[in-house]
């Protein structure tokens, strides 16, 4: 065992100096927590153009293959709303009408609104 007091400092062990790759990792990790968006990629040792380029390629498909989705739910969302919406204001439409004693036309109004009934 070596004395702490020593002057001789070569025999304390620092990771960072040895093992680089977990601390880059470490480091990268611990910016990532801090909510820092902006990690630097590791540098690249193969130097394959197509391939990269094919994995961009992919990467945008599946990004607007993302958007498409989140667009086409957002379309639906706002459907849905707006069905709902007419719904209730037929339901208004139909009870105003049976307080004005107009069945038939209330009858109308509920058979739209009725999901069951055959058109």
């Amino acid at each position: 065992m070596i004395p702490l007091n020593t002057e001789n400092k070569l025999h304390v062990y620092n990771c960072r100096y040895y093992g680089l790759d977990a601390y880059h990792r470490q480091k990268m990790e611990k910016q990532m927590k801090r909510g820092i968006k902006k990690v630097l990629q590791k540098e690249r040792t193969i130097f394959n153009d197509e391939e990269q380029r094919r994995q961009e390629l992919l990467q945008e498909r599946e990004k607007a293959k993302d958007q498409q989705v989140e667009a086409l739910k957002y379309a639906m969302q706002s459907g849905m709303a707006q069905a709902m919406k007419e719904q209730a204001l037929l339901r208004e439409e139909m009870s105003l009408q049976y307080k004005l004693g107009n069945f038939e036309a209330a009858a109308a109004i509920q058979r739209k609104l009725d999901p069951d009934a055959a058109m």
